[in-house]
């Protein structure tokens, strides 16, 4: 592997990996050239995934997995030599990134972490991720499941006045796109432990519902999503914003039953005004009850936006709500409305978006409209 070298600070790439043989090559190509140094910890693998380490140049720890991701992360953070840490995953590359990207600002010495760009499904909008951090033995992960440095982070923002910044690198995650069920089952039973564990972190709520509703089990996943909206509402900012999350999941399981939720997500929307998937929500439950002015109003900010460059603070959304989900919506609202040429204008804009999707296809033609 071809490390960096040049001006700035050195950076580790730390990641925890097991099996990962399908990932692993492509992340350790995608950081040649902008870390300083790849530490893996091994947390068991069983096919060719320490052998590639190696064959990069990484260096390896094995370490026996015990159900913990943030124990596993510092494992590697104990091991790492430079003066900033990359958090990465195996599924994950870094892209359209240089030398320069990944260090801008690191020299002020008042900055203890960055934001990148993440992409964490194919078809989502970017968002900021803290993935970049000083190697400071007092900025650990802490979490078994969906492992975290805020904590550490916060202390350090309160103690010393640490401050953070962003910089222009930009990473994407593959691991989310395709099957998810294996997943989902590894998943399950530590989110299980983590909520009883810390059962006020509102992240593990809308996991733990998001991974019921995608194995199946929706009357559960209503159930927990129910749960974990009775409790306090927080105070801390990132935290509302998650519960604005919890809101969309509960939401969305109730509009699936026929449900009017248009003022469970007025209170989502008092959590995080900026939450476009609740504005795609709030579209379509508007159209349920008959409201299409409401409905078109929310559509047309929607589609109004480029998904391809639109990045948010905090959340990822699918691309497609502001695309052919929401030019398939409007096309309903106008035929609602008695404006046939629009909804054909509208099922044939959502046809040209998707035009695997036989059925946006068949509405624009039935109304005179042609799909090339």
């Amino acid at each position: 592997m071809n490390l960096a070298h040049g001006a700035g600070p050195r950076i580790s790439a730390c990641l925890i990996v097991k099996n990962e043989q399908s990932f692993l090559e492509g992340c350790l190509l995608s950081l040649q050239g902008l870390v300083d140094e790849v530490v893996i910890v091994d947390t068991g693998s069983q096919d060719a995934s320490v052998e590639i380490a190696k064959r990069h140049g990484a260096r390896v720890i094995e370490w026996a997995w015990r159900d913990d991701f943030a124990a596993a992360r510092n494992v590697g953070l104990e091991a790492a030599a430079s003066d900033w840490i990359l958090y990465i995953d195996a599924d994950e590359r870094l892209v359209g990134t240089s030398y320069e990207d990944l260090r801008q600002g690191l020299d002020d010495p008042d900055a203890y972490a960055a934001r990148l760009l993440f992409r964490v499904r194919s078809n989502s909008t970017l968002f900021r991720e803290f993935r970049l951090f000083r190697n400071d033995p007092r900025l650990r992960f802490k979490g078994a499941m969906h492992e975290t440095i805020r904590p550490d982070l916060v202390a350090l923002k309160s103690s010393i006045g640490a401050r953070t910044l962003d910089v222009a690198a930009t990473l994407i995650h593959l691991g989310y796109d395709g099957d998810m069920t294996a997943k989902h089952r590894r998943n399950l039973p530590l989110l299980r432990a983590s909520i009883r564990r810390d059962p006020d972190r509102v992240y593990y709520w809308n996991d733990l519902a998001q991974t019921l509703m995608g194995l199946g089990e929706t009357d559960e996943a209503l159930a927990i999503s129910a749960e974990g909206l009775a409790r306090e509402v927080p105070n801390d900012s990132t935290d509302r914003i998650v519960r604005s999350m919890l809101v969309h999941t509960h939401a969305s399981l109730l509009l699936q039953r026929g449900e009017d939720v248009r003022e469970l997500i007025t209170d989502g929307l008092a959590l995080y005004p900026a939450n476009w998937s609740l504005r795609f929500l709030r579209a379509r439950a508007e159209l349920n009850a008959g409201n299409n002015a409401a409905a078109l109003a929310d559509l047309a900010d929607l589609v109004a936006q480029d998904a391809t460059t639109l990045s948010d603070d905090n959340l990822a959304y699918d691309q497609r709500i502001f695309g052919c989900y929401a030019w398939d919506l409007m096309g309903v609202a106008l035929l609602r409305s008695g404006d046939r040429r629009g909804a054909a204008e509208a099922f044939q804009r959502a046809a040209q978006l998707a035009p695997d999707v036989l059925e946006y296809r068949v509405k624009a033609e039935a109304l005179g409209a042609k799909v090339a």
